[in-house]
């Protein structure tokens, strides 16, 4: 009996091992749409993956047209094509609300009451398919503060030189009118993301793996809250120099 559970220990013990060695290839992602459940050109841009701490929408267009490629994406597989950006750039991070600008790609992203989330970036693959084709890119989060005021993060503009080939690009958020919202502030947050895409002819882009870069970060219960509170402090207390 005492070998069984033994075994049946050892056992337990690999497949665990086992499973802590898979990696989680969403694990840094809230928000990812990579367009290959798609059966047409018309099916909706439904988001491929969530986190567990958020929702999405579906990536809409403002004055964009698009097609579906079955084949030839930056792992094989299928993409969309985009057209109809600008040939110079006209955006404003100014806003009424939470609504799309036009020339646009967009999505919300709402996080569940109780959750918050830590927005690390934006990355995508892209391509441009001729010369005439857009050049330049940014990427910007939109939200509303607590006085109903529309704040903003944005990336610096990205160059897009080469032709013909896939290429994959990271955004930071490295400016805007305000921090992302932290903790409590971000519990029931809808965040709206745009991508914006101008210069050439604007003409078309091959884009793919759009996702939207970040963590989940439960928010502790009061009662969890003031536990760890009281735990800083007696470990603060016994730091405490004595006389």
């Amino acid at each position: 009996m005492k070998n069984l559970l033994t075994n049946l220990a050892l056992a337990v013990w690999m497949t665990c091992s086992a499973f802590s060695q898979v990696v989680n290839p969403f694990e840094n992602v809230l928000a990812l749409y990579n367009f290959n459940n798609l059966t047409s050109s018309i099916d909706p841009n439904s988001p491929a993956y969530c986190a567990p701490c958020v929702v999405a929408t579906d990536l809409s267009l403002n004055h964009l047209t698009q097609d579906l490629h079955f084949s030839g994406g930056p792992d094989g597989s299928k993409f969309r094509c985009f057209d109809g950006w600008d040939t110079a750039y006209d955006f404003g991070f100014s806003r009424p609300d939470l609504g799309q600008a036009s020339n646009t790609l967009a999505f919300d992203m709402i996080v569940h009451p109780g959750e918050a989330v830590s927005i690390a970036g934006l990355s995508l693959n892209w391509q441009r398919p001729y010369a005439g084709a857009v050049d330049s890119i940014l990427a910007a989060v939109f939200w509303l503060d607590e006085c109903g005021v529309v704040q903003h993060r944005a990336s610096d503009p990205l160059g897009l030189g080469q032709i013909g080939a896939w290429k994959s690009l990271e955004f930071s958020f490295t400016k805007g009118s305000a921090e992302f919202p932290t903790a409590l502030a971000g519990s029931g947050e809808t965040y709206h993301v745009e991508l914006y895409a101008w210069g050439g002819q604007g003409g078309t882009l091959f884009l793919d793996n759009i996702a939207l870069l970040g963590t989940c970060a439960p928010i502790p219960e009061p009662g969890t809250a003031l536990l760890l509170g009281l735990a800083g402090c007696v470990i603060a207390m016994r730091r405490r120099p004595r006389p």
